[in-house]
């Protein structure tokens, strides 16, 4: 076992991470916060890693008056889907419990696996996998920071791991931890519930506009993201490090302005990416034109996430 986080060499060794079941616990009611979706705001469901918030994205109106969702012709090399593909995402808010009616069988089909936070399964993993049996599936899971959290899952998957045994301040070497085990994690169980997709997106948002920690005496309070930007970059590359050994393709679902916020900008060595659009046609985000204004991490878009409605509609590029 390593003693401390060396960088992301150290996720390119192949380490095997044994994982246990992540502890139980009584869970408090959750309060559910309905969120508005936006460059600033993540559009996929999420909970807070202690189980009291469950945030769940809904539409604005689009500022613009077009509608048009037509892609433009294919630039990202490797893209899984054929430009202008459309699809849904699902994930636990789509599970029968909330909603009994999957989206139509459709081109695109993500699969959320955890539900709704890092170190949990989705409920209904076997429909959600057998949902739109022709499109072209891929896998989401959802990522955030394990940094001053007292919950058992946080103790146990970030304060053991790869990076070795984290003293309660070595954040980065929690941090690289707590990436690399919810990836293994999540692949683990998709696997086991009969997933075979190789793309894999990594879920790196804000649910809200507080839900990451300002500079000062706060840095390191549990929220979904610390203000320290390499902290919470060593999260996001560890588990696309861990994707790579596993044999999957990780990508990045964000926002340029929320992917700024959290990592600082930080590029993720081409990485494709997924980008939550709401303001304009897919087609604009697509555009290699508009790359200074919405591509982040370094990478192309392959999908385009549309505003939030009953489901999550999504554009190939």
């Amino acid at each position: 076992m390593l003693k401390r986080m060396t960088g992301l060499a150290l996720a390119l060794a192949a380490l095997s991470v044994p994982m246990a079941q992540a502890q139980a616990a009584p869970a408090p009611k959750p309060t559910v916060i309905h969120t508005v979706a936006s460059d600033a705001i993540g559009g996929l469901p999420i909970k807070s890693l202690d189980g009291t918030k469950v945030y769940i994205p809904q539409a604005a109106a689009r500022p613009t008056a077009a509608q048009d969702t037509t892609a433009r012709p294919a630039h990202s090399t490797g893209n899984i889907w054929p430009s202008g593909a459309t699809g849904y995402d699902i994930s636990w808010p789509n599970c029968p419990a909330h909603n009994p009616v999957l989206p139509p069988d459709s081109d695109v089909a993500v699969v959320g696996v955890n539900d709704g936070t890092p170190f949990t399964a989705l409920p209904c993993m076997d429909e959600a996998l057998a949902w739109s049996p022709n499109g072209v599936h891929a896998q989401y899971m959802i990522l955030d920071s394990p940094i001053g959290s007292t919950t058992d899952t946080a103790a146990q998957y970030a304060g053991h791991g790869p990076a070795g045994d984290c003293t309660a301040t070595d954040y980065k070497c929690q941090a690289f931890n707590w990436g690399w085990n919810a990836a293994d994690y999540s692949v683990r169980i998709a696997t086991e519930a009969g997933a075979t997709s190789k793309t894999w997106w990594l879920d790196t948002e804000l649910p809200t506009a507080t839900s990451i920690n300002p500079p000062g005496d706060d840095c390191y309070k549990a929220n979904f993201w610390t203000c320290d930007t390499k902290v919470n970059t060593t999260i996001v590359a560890a588990a696309a490090a861990r994707l790579k050994i596993l044999g999957k393709t990780p990508g990045i679902y964000s926002t340029q302005l929320q992917w700024g916020k959290i990592t600082g900008g930080q590029s993720m060595d081409g990485l494709p990416i997924w980008i939550a659009g709401w303001s304009h046609p897919a087609a604009t985000y697509c555009d290699p034109a508009n790359a200074a204004s919405y591509w982040f991490a370094g990478g192309k878009p392959w999908l385009i996430q549309d505003l939030p409605d009953v489901y999550d509609p999504d554009t190939a590029c």
